[in-house]
Parts: C-alpha cells; structure tokens; sequence
C-alpha cells in the first residue's frame, strides 16, 4: 500500500469514527422508547440533559413551539440611550425565558431592532407572550388626596360644560344637585372604617360601603355626574358609565383640567357594588415616580396571609432602593400610594409607618401562574423600551411529529431510489457509490450534532438534495472512467483518468453550490438558516466522499491488479 493510500485510509477512518461519535448521544436518543426518556429525565437528569445536549437538535417546525420576532420601539429614547437598547432587552429577555423553563430556548439579535425567540416544545403561548412582552416597569407614586382630587373634579366640571352632553350621557331629566366632594360627615365615615392592617403591604382596601354617593346627574356636571361615588381619595364608576368617563378624561379639555403632575389611572380589577353591578375604581396620582423598581434584587411567590388559596409576590430592594423606600415612606406616613406595573394599578395599600428593611409584596386577584410569572419578570429586570411582535408562529408538537414522519420517509424512499438505480446501472461502482452515499450522511448528521445545529424541515429537503448531489458527482466519475475503458485504456489508468478529468467539473460545481448556501446562511432567516446548514454541510461532505472515500475503494479494490473488468 503506497504512502498516500495509506494516508487517505487513516484520513477516512478517522472521520468515519469521528462522527460515529458525535451521533452517539442522537442514536440512543432516537432508540429510547417514551417510557425510557421518561424514567430516564427523572432518575439521572444530569445524565440526560447532557445526552440532549449532545444529540441532534429538533427545529421548532419540528419539535413544535412557538417563534417570535420582536422589534424594539426606542421612538421615544434619546440618542445616548438608543445605542445599546436592544442588546440589553435581549440580556433580559433570556432572563425571563430561562426562568420560565423552556428547554435548549434561542434568543438572538437579528438586524438593527428586531430580536428573534424560539422556545421549542412550548404548551402555552399566550403565557410566554405575556412573560416576554411584558415591560415590568413598576413603580410607587402617591395617590393625590381628597382636597386635591375635589378642585381637579370641579375644574374638569367646569371645563367641560362646552362639550355637547348628549354624546356622553343623558342629563335632560335630572335635576338633583350634589357637590362634588361629599360631606365632612360622610367622608369622616369612611375615613373611620376598619383600617389596613399593614403599611405598605399591600393588604386589600375591603370592599368600600359605597355610603358617599356623587348619583349627581346634572347637566352643568358632565363629569362628575359619572362618577357613583368617592371612597378615601379614589373614585368609583359604574360599569356602564366607564366608556363615557374614558371619552372625556381623554379629549383636549380634560387635559387642560388635570394638572401637569397628575393623571388618572384605573384599577385593574373590577369591584362589586353593593347596590348591584359592578365598576372600577378610578384615581388621580402623582407623575412623579415615588420609588422605582429598577433596584429590586428578588421576587418570590408565597399565600397570602388574609386568603390562603391566593398567591401574593414578595419583593425586596437592594441597599439603594431600601433607602430610597425609606425616604418615601418615611415622608408620606398616612398617605395612600399606588403600585404600578407597566401603567396599571396593582395594589394601593397605606403607609402607616417608614418602612427602613426595602420589603414588601404585591398582591392582586392573580392566579398562580400569573403570580409566578410576575416573581420572574420582577426578577428578571424591566425592560428598557417596548417591544413589538412583528412575526409570531405557533406550531403543534403533532404537526411537528408529522413533519419529521413524512421528511424521513421521502429521504429514505429517495435514498433507496439513488441506491437502486446506481446498483443496476453501474453494477459495483454502484456499490461504492451507494457506500459513499451512505457515508455523507454519517458524516453530515456527526456534524449536525458536533455544532448543535437544529434539524429543520428545510433542513431535511437540504439532506435530500444533497443526495441527489452526492450522487451526481459519483455519476460524472465513473462516465469519465467509461469513456477512457472505450480508448483501451487499463483499469488503472481509466480510474485515475476519469477521477482527473472529472475532479474540476465537481469542484467547480460544489464551490458555486457552496457560495450560495454560504450567502443564503448569512443573510437568511430561520427556515432558510436550516436548509443553507444542511447544504453547505452535505456539499462538503459529498466532495469528501466522493473524492477521497471512493478514490480509495476504487484504488484498493484494483491496486492488486487481478481485477481484469471492472463492474461499472
């Protein structure tokens, strides 16, 4: 055996075992049975996350779940804020999926705004929408109080007389005329109602007895005449009269009624009227943020003390936010505050005392997971801008499933095809054609597996194309072989003259093939990603096989020179 056979042997088994290896961790996968995977993911998860991690990875038109691509919106940064904005929406992001517990997730920055998530084998969409499109700005502002809420009511009163009333409610047949903050007696009432048992934590304003009522319809009211009544510093309006109250608070004049610090937000929640019905309850707040929650250091869930079957979310600062906590609630003792996260009032609990340690908790009619999924967004940071969701697709892990049954089948009736055809009409050239065949797989799967790449269904058309292509380069070689057979040439001189003439025509096509699989993996997205992975991989590994792998059978098989005719 010469030098250079012997050299070529080595080179091939070497990546024969090569990536025999790496698809190790994907045969044993692909021969557990559900069962086993199931034992297995319990007993030994060490073991088995390792194992997934080595073996071939599903895309997620395959394994099934969800893709999003987000764009940032940093209309409404300053230029110094803008520059690295999507980087660090990107860093939380992962944050928030990671905590969420998806498996082998991907989170990438693609282009200038947009960031690209992929969360395989996910069972709830709406939930990961939520957790990830959430921004989780939480805040604590002051709720104005009542002498302050009364003078921006009967300014907005008296401003919006001029528009028509009949687009907002009817006014013509009422003629009772009640002030728009109710009587020191009645407010003194309510001020004397059980207290909050906490400071700042949080507990539940009970149920308001509804017993300082604003029914004031009255032409020269056109908003207070909305409101059904005053409790502590807050309003409440009926359901039916909240598309009314919304119209006004948003035209031109309300504007110009709420002072520049203030601003109306409403309750998340709905609460129940005594008298029947139910409404939301309103508030003015303060524009100034009282303490943020970008210094919070931890979230965690745990039942709540006063409704056990409810979850609430704890909360504790860092050393400057407890600082910045103590100040605030040290100079607004006796004040009402509203805890907001992204523009909606959570809680709006009493500061009955400074609160020095920077804890607390948020709570709400959440349900578990809700609650949960608040712990991780709280923890996980809020995001610096909002984000859009410009593509979204959701597939079902049964489609997935059908997808990988039907791309195997056609790979495999393909491959037999390829097998049958080169084996009647090259006979054994055939043979080793179908061997190397055989071996660009190998090759291409170990290598799929070396990089992690994920198998896609483009990803299979890619292998089944690469088929075709392998086989084409076996096809031009062995014509080569049997034009120089017809000039009488030997066997041995025939082979290496076919394998010469045909050696440029294959590189030249390969290379230009390669080019664009190159180009189609830098600038594609997604799909096109997989299917340019699998072709780049399998024109490399053809031109391997097709060269060296099958150069050395033909070499081996007529170096011994008792080869009188050869099969092809």
């Amino acid at each position: 055996m010469s030098r250079g056979l012997r050299f070529k042997v080595i080179i091939t088994l070497v990546v024969l075992l090569g990536s025999l290896y790496f698809l190790i961790p994907t045969i044993r996968i692909a021969t557990m049975s559900p069962e086993e995977r199931a034992r297995r993911s319990v007993e030994d998860v060490e073991g088995y996350d390792r194992l997934m991690k080595q073996a071939i990875k599903l895309g997620l038109d395959l394994s099934g779940g969800m893709y999003l691509a987000l764009e940032v919106d940093d209309s409404k940064l300053k230029d110094s804020e803008k520059i690295d904005v999507v980087d660090r929406a990107r860093e939380i992001i992962v944050n928030r999926v990671d905590q969420f517990g998806v498996a082998e997730p991907i989170v990438q920055r693609e282009g200038q705004k947009r960031i690209i998530v992929q969360l395989p084998g996910l069972q709830d969409p709406d939930r990961a929408r939520r957790l990830i499109g959430q921004t989780a700005m939480l805040e604590w502002r002051l709720i104005r109080q009542q002498q302050e809420l009364a003078a921006v009511l009967n300014k907005m009163d008296r401003i919006l007389r001029g528009i028509p009333a009949d687009s907002l409610v009817e006014t013509a047949d009422l003629e009772t005329e009640i002030g728009v903050v109710p009587d020191t007696a009645a407010v003194a009432d309510v001020a004397a109602a059980p207290s909050l048992d906490t400071l700042l934590t949080g507990s539940p304003v009970e149920t308001p007895s509804m017993n300082v009522p604003l029914q004031t319809v009255d032409r020269d009211k056109p908003f207070t005449s909305l409101i059904t009544s005053v409790y502590r510093d807050w309003l409440l309006v009926a359901e039916g009269d909240i598309p009314a109250v919304r119209r006004l608070l948003a035209s031109p004049e309300a504007a110009d009624a709420i002072p520049g610090d203030s601003r109306f937000i409403w309750y998340d929640e709905w609460i129940n009227i005594p008298e029947g019905g139910r409404g939301k309850f309103l508030f003015l707040v303060s524009t100034e943020e009282g303490v943020s929650g970008k210094n919070l250091v931890n979230a965690s869930t745990s039942p709540n003390p006063s409704s056990p079957t409810q979850l609430i979310v704890n909360f504790r600062f860092n050393r400057r936010g407890a600082r910045e906590f103590s100040r605030f609630t040290g100079e607004n003792t006796g004040r009402f505050t509203a805890i907001i996260l992204d523009g909606k009032i959570r809680s709006y609990p009493i500061i009955r005392v400074k609160i020095p340690d920077g804890q607390g908790y948020i709570e709400g009619n959440f349900t578990d997971a809700e609650a949960r999924d608040l712990s991780i967004i709280l923890r996980a940071g809020a995001l610096p801008v909002d984000l859009n969701v410009v593509e979204e697709r959701t597939v079902g892990p049964s489609l997935g499933a059908d997808s990988i049954r039907m791309g195997v089948r056609a790979a495999i009736f393909g491959l037999v095809l390829v097998v049958l055809f080169m084996l009647v009409y090259y006979k054994i050239s055939g043979g080793i054609a179908s061997l190397a065949l055989l071996f660009n797989l190998i090759i291409l799967c170990g290598l799929l597996a070396y990089l992690g790449a994920a198998l896609t269904l483009p990803g299979i058309a890619g292998i089944i194309l690469t088929i075709g292509m392998a086989i084409d380069a076996n096809v031009l070689i062995f014509e080569r072989i049997r034009e120089e057979l017809r000039k009488a040439k030997t066997i041995r001189s025939a082979v290496d003259a076919g394998y010469d003439r045909a050696f440029t025509t294959i590189l030249d096509a390969n290379l230009t093939t390669l080019i664009t699989a190159v180009v189609l993996w830098q600038f594609g997205t997604g799909a096109i990603k997989g299917f340019a992975t699998t072709l780049s991989i399998g024109i490399i590994a053809s031109m391997f096989t097709a060269l060296v792998f099958s150069r050395m059978i033909f070499d081996l098989w007529t170096r011994s020179g008792r080869v009188k005719k050869l099969s092809i």
